[in-house]
């Protein structure tokens, strides 16, 4: 027999969130492609969490909101233009989404912020075509879809001057579905298996950041954050079935009873996090710092989905970022209030495809734009590279256009005058 593959991705218009904005291949492994947590000026510096100010809420270091002085509505959406390339042949395909919605709100005591965003993304179509002198050719395709959101709530306040702590409460729901078929040639009927997971958990995130003077205007940062050890709870079908090919009508359907086999309703545990970061910044000057993350992922078991030649480790992620603001207080130059910035990071998802550890490297590059009042807007973009074509893989080529709006306001302050 000679096995021809052919490689099909979702390219269609993606819905909110988690349900269709990947269009990766990769995202067959584990609960889908893990989606950015952060706003667009973190992502702009490659994802650095250490960075905080008065005017935008950072969604992953809790802590900083210590630091916010304004109410802050924030908005991120993002748009993805990608190359795949196999050995075999070449794909382009785009996707758009909104990455978060976030409202945060100081008070005398502390900051608290509260939001929606997607936390992982489920969008590929992988088919084989297995040619053979003495049977017809037989066409196997594997479809996934769905994903994880996640909506949260945060508090974050000052301990001392120098010393803030945060506390993140999250909830993670969802809906993922995976499925397999083969069709052979000339014949109408294809067989389908479908297995469709409903999942729901929370988790819990504890940051602390320090700003400790180093000169009367250099300060040192630092920062740090844990996620403990936390599961998902998955409610679970599947399904056989046959399909005709001609008219789309349905034929036998079976539903699986998997209640019998101990798979109706499965956990899966997932590992904890942790992150420290650096840096050194000249107040409403310049900034420089780099930040380590690992999620311990090495022990990932999914007991209802899973695939032979995809297995799991440790991942880790290594970001270096930076912003220069020419003259905040100028009135003579617009160009001198913008806040330019840049990051790269080098990441391993802790996803190994045919043993081969996935990996990924992004460059990144922004501006942020004031606008009336104290609100701003961030323009960025970023270029990367995940994965190989070696081992019959997959190397993806990307570059990301980000864009975020922080609008800022001010509340529960009494005015003198009406």
């Amino acid at each position: 027999m000679k096995y021809i593959y052919l490689l099909i991705f979702l390219a269609g218009s993606p819905f909110i969130f988690a349900q269709s904005n990947s269009s990766s291949p990769y995202s067959i492994g584990g609960l889908g492609e893990l989606a950015f947590k952060g706003n667009a000026i973190n992502r702009h510096m490659g994802g650095l969490d250490i960075v905080s100010d008065s005017l935008h809420a950072n969604i992953n270091n809790p802590a900083s909101l210590g630091d916010l002085k304004l109410v802050t509505y924030s908005l991120g959406l993002n748009y993805k233009a990608t190359k795949l390339s196999s050995s075999v042949t070449n794909e382009s395909v785009t996707s758009a989404s909104i990455d978060y919605l976030v409202v945060a709100i100081p008070t005398k005591k502390f900051t608290f912020s509260f939001g929606i965003l997607p936390a992982t993304s489920v969008g590929y179509r992988l088919q084989s075509i297995i040619e053979g002198e003495d049977i017809n050719n037989v066409v196997n395709q594997n479809e996934g879809s769905g994903g994880l959101n996640q909506t949260f709530f945060s508090i974050g306040f000052k301990v001392f001057n120098f010393l803030n702590f945060g506390v993140s409460a999250n909830y993670n729901f969802g809906k993922i579905t995976n499925e397999s078929s083969r069709q052979e040639q000339n014949i109408d009927f294809g067989t389908f298996f479908n297995k469709t997971s409903s999942l729901v958990g929370f988790n819990y995130r504890f940051a602390t950041q320090f700003k400790i003077p180093l000169t009367a205007k250099v300060r040192l940062d630092a920062m740090a954050y844990y996620v403990p050890e936390n599961s998902l709870t998955a409610t679970n079908e599947s399904i056989y079935f046959t399909r005709s090919v001609s008219t789309q009508g349905l034929g036998d359907f079976e539903n699986v009873d998997l209640e019998a086999i101990n798979l109706k309703e499965t956990n899966i545990s997932l590992g904890d996090q942790y992150s420290f970061g650096l840096g050194i910044t000249k107040e409403k000057k310049w900034f420089v710092g780099g930040q380590y993350s690992q999620r311990n992922s090495a022990d990932y078991v999914n007991n209802f989905i899973s695939l032979d030649n995809i297995t799991y480790a440790n991942g880790s992620r290594l970001s270096f970022g930076a912003f220069y603001l020419p003259d905040y207080s100028s009135i003579t130059s617009y160009w001198k209030r913008i806040v330019y910035r840049a990051g790269v990071r080098f990441e391993d998802t802790g996803v190994l495809f045919n043993n081969q550890a996935l990996k990924e490297t992004g460059i990144s590059f922004g501006v942020s734009l004031p606008m009336a009042g104290y609100s701003n807007a961030n323009f960025g973009v970023e270029f990367g590279k995940r994965g190989s074509q070696d081992n019959g893989l997959i190397q993806e080529s990307y570059w990301n256009l980000i864009v975020g709006l922080s609008l800022n306001d001010i509340w529960f302050i009494k005015r003198k005058f009406n």
